[in-house]
């Protein structure tokens, strides 16, 4: 907003050094077992309209599974055979052992693969990806990539998207625990360089050495809502289902002000923070 500098000086005034992601991811491992995994889906599902597919003659595939359990959860409800890949050996190793705990060993298999490299020999009904697209680099590729293993026969060929929030959205920084209280728009309105700079310095026990929101161990691809709009349409995919924010359905008013402005060209980055969607291969 001001320059790196100022940023920095003035940023800092509200930034503290607590950051709950490492008791969170243990709390996390902890509590993973199947009932918090179905709420999850079924809270994925609700979103979507309780649209997403339940077959036992698919095959399925989750992308960035993380701790499996959205995997588990539709392993669990009935599915056909569910693969789930994350580039996460640690993730991995949780899911592969959280599938023995809840013998779902025979349903679901977990493997440590980047999406990049996913195998080209295989072929899926239905693709699923949760809480990654802001994540992965280079999306459009990763489109593709998805689009690559992906039957297109009537019963399947099915990609279900869940990721948020989007970077230029107002949280989508993914930094505002760090701070005392929520701003909004704090990538978009503030330095890079000033942001990293505070988290290299305050934020523990998990900061890093990043420089930018890429290099993060997180991974921020920056991607605009726009753009995602625009890989879609690029890989030939239509529209069953897309939702934006359905968050905000509990309170009327914002959902239908958020409805509008996210269709509006100038304004939809900066409104839309979360993206729910199934779409279909011709």
């Amino acid at each position: 907003m001001f320059g790196e500098a100022i940023d920095y000086r003035l940023l800092r005034l509200f930034a503290h050094g607590r950051h709950p992601e490492a008791e969170e991811l243990r709390q996390l491992e902890r509590d993973l077992n199947i009932e918090s995994a179905k709420a999850r889906f079924e809270k994925w599902d609700r979103r979507l309209d309780n649209e997403i597919p339940i077959d036992p003659a698919m095959r399925y595939l989750e992308v960035g599974c993380g701790m499996g359990e959205m995997s588990l959860a539709l392993a669990q409800r009935g599915c056909g055979q569910v693969t789930g890949i994350d580039k996460d050996p640690y993730y991995i190793e949780i899911a592969k052992r959280c599938a023995r705990e809840m013998q779902l060993q025979d349903k679901v298999t977990f493997e440590c693969v980047n999406v990049h490299d996913m195998p080209n020999d295989r072929e899926y009904d239905v693709v699923l990806s949760h809480e990654m697209f802001e994540h992965v680099e280079r999306p459009g590729d990763c489109l593709r990539r998805i689009d690559g293993v992906l039957k297109s026969r009537i019963a399947g060929g099915r990609i279900i998207i869940a990721f948020g929030p989007l970077f230029h959205s107002p949280f989508g920084d993914h930094l505002n625990r760090f701070f005392r209280f929520r701003i909004p728009w704090l990538g978009v309105l503030f330095s890079e360089a000033a942001l990293m700079r505070l988290r290299r310095e305050f934020w523990r026990p998990v900061a890093d050495e990043a420089e930018t929101f890429e290099d993060t161990r997180e991974g921020l691809n920056k991607m605009r809502f726009s753009e995602f709009l625009s890989y879609v349409e690029e890989v030939g995919w239509r529209t069953e289902r897309l939702i934006v924010n359905p968050q905000l359905k509990r309170w009327p008013v914002l959902w239908r002000l958020s409805n509008l402005l996210s269709r509006v060209p100038l304004l939809r980055d900066y409104i839309a923070a979360s993206v729910y969607a199934i779409y279909r291969r011709p």
